[in-house]
This record gives C-alpha cells, sequence and structure tokens, in this order.
C-alpha cells in the first residue's frame, strides 16, 4: 500500500488521468486535502472514480476547503463531493472551512453539516468567513460532540448550545449575557476560560462572575481581559 501524505487540487488537475490509474492500481491512500472551490473547476466524476476506491478517503485526518463565492456549477461539484467525504472519510481530526460565504445554496449548507456529523474523530473545527446565514445555526449544532472551542471574531456565541471543557473568545466587544448559556451548560465540566475583549473591557461582569461562582467550580484556568476582581466578588 502507498501512502500519499498531501495533494492539492491543482496537481490533481493537471494529472488527473495518470494520478487516478495510479492510486486505483496501487491502492494508495490520503491523509490531508487542500481544496480551492472558488479557484478552479472540479470535475465531480474524478471523485467519483476516487471514491469507489473506499479506501482512498477512509484515512483521511486533514480537511481544508476554501470556499469563497461559488459558481452554481461549482456548487453541484462541491456538494457531489461532499457527499463522498462524508461516505467515506469519516476519521477526520481537523476541519476547516475558510472563506465561508453568505450566499451559499442552502443544499451546500446542507452537505457541509452532513460532512460534520459523520465524523467520529474530529478534534479540530475552523470557520473563517462573514455573512453567516440562519442555516449556519445547523452546523454549530452537529459539534455538539466538541469538548474544546475558541473563537476569534464572532457574534453569534449566544447561539451554542454545546458542554465544553475549554472555552476561549475573542471579539472586539464581548456580553457576559451571551456567554452564561454555555456556561451554565457546561457547569462541573468546564476548567479552562479565556475571554479577550480588544476594543472594550468585558459588559455585564457581575452576570459572568456569580454565572462561574455558581455553575463551574471545577475551573482551573481563568483568564478575562480588564476584570477588576474586588472583595465583594
Amino acid at each position: 500500500m502507498n501512502f500519499i501524505p498531501y495533494i492539492s487540487v491543482h496537481f490533481l488537475e493537471t494529472k488527473v488521468e495518470e494520478w487516478i490509474i495510479f492510486q486505483n492500481d496501487h491502492w494508495a491512500t490520503l491523509h490531508k486535502l487542500d481544496l480551492y472551490f472558488s479557484e478552479y473547476g472540479i470535475n465531480p466524476e474524478i471523485f467519483y472514480s476516487l471514491g469507489e476506491n473506499k479506501l482512498f478517503f477512509s484515512k483521511l485526518q486533514d480537511l481544508s476547503f476554501y470556499l469563497g463565492p461559488i459558481s452554481e456549477l461549482n456548487t453541484e461539484n462541491a456538494i457531489a463531493l461532499l457527499k463522498i467525504l462524508a461516505k467515506n472519510a469519516t476519521e477526520l481530526s481537523a476541519l476547516k472551512l475558510d472563506g465561508f460565504y453568505s450566499g451559499y445554496e442552502p443544499q451546500l449548507l446542507h452537505a457541509l453539516i452532513c460532512i460534520i456529523k459523520s465524523q467520529e474523530q474530529l478534534r479540530q473545527f475552523s470557520l473563517v468567513g462573514g455573512g453567516i446565514p440562519k442555516e449556519f445555526y445547523g452546523i454549530i449544532s452537529a459539534l455538539e460532540n466538541q469538548k474544546i472551542l475558541r473563537i476569534k471574531d464572532c457574534n453569534n456565541v449566544n447561539i451554542l448550545e454545546t458542554s465544553l471543557n475549554t472555552l476561549e473568545i475573542t471579539n472586539h466587544m464581548l456580553y457576559s449575557s451571551t456567554i452564561v448559556k454555555i456556561l451554565e451548560k457546561s457547569g462541573t465540566l468546564l476548567q479552562r476560560l479565556k475571554l479577550v475583549s480588544t476594543y472594550n473591557k468585558l459588559q455585564e461582569e457581575p452576570l459572568l462572575l456569580e454565572t462561574l461562582k455558581s455553575f463551574c467550580p471545577n475551573i482551573t484556568y481563568l483568564c478575562i481581559s480588564d476584570v477588576d476582581f474586588s472583595h465583594d466578588t
């Protein structure tokens, strides 16, 4: 069995025929895959051919998508590939979605949710983009088994309903009222908490501190920017 540590779509497109023959003849497996849907037109037949060899994607551990605005044709191709990956690549440890765009078709969002839900060992998930639509909440709910969560510059923190061991949030402004539900849900499981407000100090401090006191007694690491801990707190 041959092992291919890394491959890019650009290489795949320029060497399609030889590469497919190689992997079919040698039962290759893939551990890392980067895809740039907004830049390249991907022929789904390429991936259907690869998907016929279930072993090929079965060891995939690191998957990165750069999405951006996607044409209608490329959206269909992206959905086709995501379905193949959701079926055959269920042991990802890291999944990154970059260039997330607000105008995606519901079918594409559903395909993204499916690949997340299909994962059995996902340890790291990254979503970078803007203009997140309400369908994005389904992606968040698909991550309910994650115990470590790091969020940067996201204003949708209050939609999270999950129990965490580690929570780190960085934003230009933080409101305790958007965080306390996560703290209450995590309860005694939460051990590490880091809150960084880069523009203004954390708002509604007493609410946060009282929630921590009541629900999170097992915290061993606590970092909150610009908070004054008085003797009465």
